[in-house]
């Protein structure tokens, strides 16, 4: 079954310009995940640049080499 990403929030750093969307899974709130999406986001934006980030990250981390050290 799929996870459920609830979004608990938007920042906006205005010295960095850069914008953040702040996620908790709905089954294990302890697991959380902040990723960056396009500074000033509105937020009737919010739930399709959260999927892209998600989907950005996920692309990301299937193409990584593991590593051991």
């Amino acid at each position: 079954m799929a996870s459920t990403l609830n979004i608990v929030s938007l920042a906006h750093d205005i010295a960095a310009q850069k914008s953040y969307v702040n996620f908790v899974w709905a089954d294990d709130p302890t697991k959380r995940l902040a990723l960056e999406v396009p500074y000033g986001l509105p937020l009737d934006q919010i739930e399709s640049a959260a999927r892209s980030a998600v989907y950005g990250l996920s692309a990301e981390l299937n193409d990584c080499e593991i590593a051991k050290p």
